[in-house]
């Protein structure tokens, strides 16, 4: 936990003097999102670039962008992450599966539900021998309106099913399922940040 500490602040610190990566997206778009994309290229002077709040990365594909992570002794290393969200189930059937998964799991608070989805990450570039941890990769829900939605409880999941506390090496993958909770039927996004550059990927 003292290693992880220690990666999460120098990771905030490196943060602060660099800049935001540029994030590629994955040419993985069925022929509509494809069309669509063309027709956007007219005015592309007024679309954002892929993986921000106004053009989020689609279900299905995948974003790969810069992250900064360090070693032991706080040595910076630079590595590359690629993501993808899949298989989303919102509602009474997320909660239906939560059930089955652990019966302790919490139902949604008046007005909200549960979103469970399957989270991919791969440290494309990196060290060989200092692990990322996706620990270092936050993951928040971002309603329509532009507010974080607070969660009060999280989900858990059959063990070894869940996303996330993996340490990666360079060509390494953490694949699992994470479960939030949204607003009711609202468009909310998730951002993922390892605090130096953010992302946001749509649930629907």
């Amino acid at each position: 936990m003292k290693k992880y500490l220690l990666l999460f602040g120098s990771a905030l610190v490196l943060a602060a003097c660099g800049s935001p990566s540029d994030v590629e997206v994955s040419e993985e778009a069925s022929s509509t999102a494809a069309a669509s994309s063309e027709a956007a290229s007219a005015v592309s002077e007024e679309v954002s670039a892929p993986g921000k709040r106004s053009n989020p990365v689609a279900v299905g594909q995948s974003a790969t962008w810069d992250v900064i992570y360090s070693d032991a002794e706080s040595n910076r290393i630079d590595g590359v992450i690629t993501a993808s969200i899949s298989n989303v189930v919102r509602g009474e059937e997320a909660y239906n599966q939560l059930i089955a998964a652990n019966p302790y799991n919490e139902p949604a608070p008046e007005g909200f539900e549960w979103v469970i989805f399957d989270l991919k990450a791969t440290l494309d570039e990196g060290s060989a021998d200092d692990p990322f941890n996706t620990v270092n990769l936050s993951i928040t829900p971002v309603a329509s309106d532009g507010s974080e939605v607070a969660q009060p409880f999280y989900a858990t999941f059959e063990t070894g099913t869940d996303f996330g506390f993996k340490d990666l090496y360079q060509g390494g993958t953490d694949e699992g399922k994470k479960g939030l909770i949204v607003p009711v039927g609202d468009e909310t996004l998730v951002e993922i940040t390892d605090w130096n550059t953010s992302v946001f990927f749509k649930l629907n």
